[in-house]
Formats: C-alpha cells, structure tokens, sequence
C-alpha cells in the first residue's frame, strides 16, 4: 500500500511538474507577445520567427531593445546578432532565419534568447515560475515576478490547488487600478480559473502606482507594480538625491539594475538611473532638466555641508554659530580654510630685569618662527564613502 501511495504521489509530482513547466513556456510567450507586439496567430514558434524577419527586429535590435545582441538557436547551432550589425551580417542572419520553417522552443533558447533584454524583468518571470513550478509545498495563490518595461506590465497569478480534484476558485470581484488600464486578460465576475497561471497585461502610467486586485470564493490575489518617482518604490528615489555607499560603482550598477532601461546594458546619462558624483557629463537626463544642471556633482574627497537656507519661503533665521559665512549657492565648492584666530603670550623680558637674577637677554630680541607640524590639509576624521545621485 505504501509503495502504490509512493507512486502516485510521483506520477502526480510529475503531471504537476509538466503542467506548470507548460504554464511557464506559456508565461514567457505570452509576456513576448506584449513586449515586442507580435501578431498572434495561435503559434509562437511561427510568430516568432515572422517577427526574427520583419523590420520591426530590425528596429528593435538598432534601438538597444533586445540589449547589445541576440542569440537563436537555429537547427542546435546559436547564431548571435550584434545591435551594431552590418547589412552583410544581417542578411546573413535572415537567411538562416529563412532556411528554417518555425523555431524549436526549448529553455535553453529562452535562456539565451531572453535574459539580457533590458527594460524587462522578462526572463526574471520565467526563471520565478520554473522556481515556483518545482516547490510543490506552495498551494493557493502565488505571488510570482511581474514583467515590468516603460510602457506596460504583465501581471503574472499563480493558483495551484490544496489536493488533486480540488475545485477552482471562482472570480468574486476583479479590478486594475487606474481604471482603463487593462490591455488584456481580465477576469470577469463568476468567471471560474480554468488555468494554473494567468496573464493580464495593463497599460502603464510610470507616475502612478498600478495595483490588480482579485478576490475569489478561495482567496484574494493583490499585485503591485510602484511608480517609478515615488516612495512607495523600495526601488526608486526622488531624482537629485545623493547616496553613501560602499559599492563601488560596477557593484552599485549591478545591485540597483542601474542599466536594464539603457541600450546595450550600459552606462548613459539618458537612461541609467544613477551616476558617480564625479562631475560627469548629464545630458538628457531628468536631473538635468530638473535642476538646470549639465554635471553631476563633484564630491570626490570632499564632506558634504547643509546650505543655510533650505526653503525659500521659510522665515526663521538659522542658528548664527552654525550657518556658513560664505553664504554659498547649491553645487558650489568650498575650500579648506582656518577661521581667524590669536594666541597670548609672554612678551621677551629686558636685559635689565633679567640681570637682577643672574641672568642675560639681548635688549633687542630678533623674530624667529618654529619649525612647521602636521600634516598636509586639516580635517576631521574620516571614512572614505562612494557617493551617487539619482539622475533618472
């Protein structure tokens, strides 16, 4: 009896196991579809490659959509394309595209096909949902990773049932907010889930939070993707703000995706979210359109000094022991200075009061200086910090 309840268990680990990895395939195309509008004629391999073909890839390539390259596998052997592609090497590419008459779908091509696409937490989706997929414990609805570009987001639902035969859940109430946001996959009242994953694409206002909502005769379901300029985004911080940090500038770009909306992957002052206070060039950045500014700030091996008015329409004077003097302009640079100040001493006694006591000094006592102490600057003590400001 044990063993008979061993195997079933295994066949079922195994259905579970090719229903989601299914489900999973169907999550990573249906999130394509959307991010590089394909027209959908019921086979994604066939899209796929029409797409590889049209000159919308072509576009998309050039522009830095699908990063620095792209990689098929065409007939087991991986083909790469440069964004920086000649026409040579672009017809090259077609033809092979050409000599096939759809692409065979595997995880190994959405591996190398789909992770460096920037702008898109795509294959972040698909590698959440083969992690979900082979953690048969979670039950219930499952919170997976959203696809996240400028334009939309792909909502990304998990339900997987208690127990095999187990009904499932019935749609009570089901909305996107800002209203009108849904591009695709709403859910109506009284709808029943047929399906163990779910797709619903909404279009997206990066100025205001997008929030999916479902509640069924089962549980509830709440999704949100943060608004890019407010606090509510553990992500995101007002533009012009400036960090500490001990990363240096590869691992602060590598652990706050610094360039996934950047062409190629790379560092540009258009797109990258932070830059190196180290007076660098801004063009085309939010900051500088901001705050009228061409340059990061220069902050390397200088503190950092609060101005001494922080609100134009504040009345209240600061404290005169601690406002600077100088009364500098946001951005302006300081030098280092000592504030004026004198030292008492003994005047040289004459030779006529020393001699009394045996002693001897020159009626006319010459200037002398000490020797010099110290080091090379004055200043407090001190960590060395790396320090970056938000620019888009």
């Amino acid at each position: 009896m044990k063993q008979l309840k061993s195997k079933l268990l295994y066949l079922l680990l195994l259905v579970t196991h090719f229903t989601y990895g299914q489900e999973c395939d169907k999550l990573l195309q249906g999130s394509l579809y959307s991010f590089t509008n394909m027209t959908n004629t019921g086979s994604f391999s066939k899209d796929l490659r029409t797409y590889y073909l049209s000159e919308q890839f072509k576009s998309d390539l050039k522009s830095g959509k699908w990063g620095g390259s792209v990689t098929l596998p065409i007939e087991g052997v991986p083909v790469t394309l440069g964004m920086d592609f000649t026409e040579d090497k672009y017809s090259e590419f077609k033809n092979k595209i050409l000599s096939i008459t759809e692409l065979n779908i595997s995880q190994s091509f959405f591996q190398t096909s789909f992770s460096t696409i920037p702008n898109t937490n795509l294959y972040d989706a698909y590698v959440e949902c083969v992690r979900i997929k082979e953690d048969v414990s979670k039950t219930g609805f499952i919170q997976g990773q959203n696809v996240e570009t400028e334009d939309i987001v792909v909502f990304t639902i998990y339900y997987r049932p208690q127990a095999p035969g187990d009904a499932m859940p019935v749609v009570q109430s089901f909305n996107v907010q800002p209203e009108g946001s849904i591009i695709s996959g709403g859910l109506t009242v009284g709808q029943t889930l047929n399906s163990f994953s779910f797709l619903v694409t909404a279009q997206r206002d990066t100025e205001k939070d997008l929030i999916l909502s479902l509640v069924t005769n089962r549980g509830n379901f709440v999704s949100k993707s943060a608004a890019e300029g407010t606090f509510s985004s553990s992500k995101e911080l007002p533009i012009g703000t400036v960090v500490s940090s001990m990363l240096n500038f590869d691992q602060f770009s590598f652990s706050t995706k610094n360039n996934e909306k950047s062409p190629g992957s790379i560092w540009t002052s258009g797109k990258s979210k932070w830059s190196p206070c180290d007076g660098r060039q801004l063009a085309n950045s939010k900051y500088s359109r901001i705050a009228s500014r061409n340059n990061a700030p220069d902050l390397r091996g200088v503190f950092l000094r609060g101005l001494n008015k922080f609100d134009v329409n504040e009345t209240s004077n600061p404290d005169p022991s601690k406002t600077n003097p100088e009364n500098k302009l946001i951005g302006d640079y300081q030098g280092d200075d000592l504030k004026s100040h004198n030292h008492t001493y003994l005047s040289p006694l004459s030779s006529d009061k020393i001699r009394g006591s045996g002693g001897y000094a020159p009626e006319n006592p010459t200037a002398g200086t000490t020797g010099n102490t110290g080091g090379t600057e004055t200043r407090p003590k001190n960590i060395s910090i790396y320090y970056y400001i938000k620019i888009n």
